[in-house]
C-alpha cells in the first residue's frame, strides 16, 4: 500500500487585534480567532462548523501558529482556553507541543460492535467521561469499512471514539486511525491533532513507539505525526495557508 492521497482538514483562521466578543456565525468548516495576547503570546479559540466551542483544537492551533509565523512573528507556544501549549516548525512540517495524556486498557464495550459493524481486539480510555475511548483493530484493518456512527453514539458513552490499527503495510505509515464525535457534533472529524496527542502515549505503552506517522482515513483524509520527546507530546502536520 502506498501512501494515500490526503485533502487535510480545512480551518478558517481569523486574524484579531483583541479576544471576540461572540462567537462566529457556523459555517462549512472549523472556524479559529487568534490574537496576540500579552508578551505577545497568541490567543486561540476554536469552533465547531456547527458553532460549537472546541476545547482543544490540534488543526487550529497548528494552523494559527503557522500563519503567525508567516507573518513574522517570533512564536513558541500558544494559549488556547487554559491550555499552555508550545509550537515549532521544521521545514514544511508544523508541531504544536501538549502535555502527556495517559491512556488506560479497558474492556471492549459490548454496544461497540453494533454501532461500528466490526468489533475491535482491544480498548482503552482517555481522559475522563468526556474524554476519549480508543478502540483498536487488528494490524492492517481497513477502517474505512466501519460505520460512521449517529446521534445513537450518545447513548452509550459521552467519550469521542478513535479508531486505529497498525499499518503493516506501507512503509511511509506507522499506523491508521479514524476519530467520532457525534455529541459534540462532529459525525467524523478529517484529520484530528488531539487524537494524535492520545496515541501517542497508546501506541508507545503498546508497541514502544516514541514516533508515529500516521494516516487518517476519513474520506478527505489526513497525514498526522507525533513525537514524544522530553516530557512533551508534540502533534505535527503539514499547513498550508492561503491568503496570508
Amino acid at each position: 500500500m502506498s501512501m494515500p492521497v490526503a485533502q487535510g482538514n480545512p480551518c478558517r483562521v481569523m486574524m484579531m487585534k483583541a479576544e471576540p466578543e461572540t462567537a462566529p456565525q457556523p459555517s462549512h468548516v472549523t472556524q479559529c480567532c487568534t490574537w496576540l495576547g500579552e508578551n505577545g503570546v497568541p490567543q486561540v479559540r476554536c469552533w465547531t462548523p456547527m458553532g460549537q466551542p472546541i476545547s482543544l483544537c490540534g488543526h487550529g492551533l497548528l494552523s494559527c501558529g503557522t500563519i503567525w509565523t508567516q507573518r513574522g512573528e517570533v512564536v513558541s507556544r500558544m494559549i488556547m482556553n487554559d491550555a499552555n501549549v508550545r509550537f515549532s516548525r521544521h521545514r514544511d512540517i508544523s508541531w504544536v507541543g501538549f502535555d502527556p495524556i495517559a491512556s488506560e486498557p479497558s474492556v471492549v464495550p459490548e454496544w461497540v460492535k453494533n454501532v461500528f459493524g466490526s468489533a475491535p481486539q482491544s480498548a482503552a480510555v482517555a481522559g475522563g467521561e468526556a474524554g476519549y475511548l480508543i478502540l483498536c483493530w487488528p494490524d492492517s484493518a481497513d477502517l474505512r469499512d466501519l460505520t460512521v456512527p449517529g446521534a445513537e453514539l450518545a447513548e452509550h458513552t459521552g467519550r469521542a471514539i478513535i479508531a486505529t490499527c497498525a499499518d503493516t503495510q506501507s512503509p511511509a505509515l506507522d499506523i491508521r486511525q479514524r476519530y467520532f464525535a457525534p455529541q459534540h457534533g462532529i459525525a467524523e472529524d478529517i484529520a484530528t491533532g488531539s487524537a494524535m496527542r492520545v496515541l501517542a502515549d497508546f501506541w508507545q505503552a503498546q508497541g514502544g513507539y516514541n514516533e508515529l506517522r500516521a494516516w487518517q482515513c476519513s474520506v478527505e483524509g489526513g497525514h498526522l505525526f507525533s513525537r514524544i520527546e522530553g516530557g512533551i507530546t508534540w502533534v505535527g502536520g503539514r499547513v498550508e495557508a492561503e491568503g496570508v
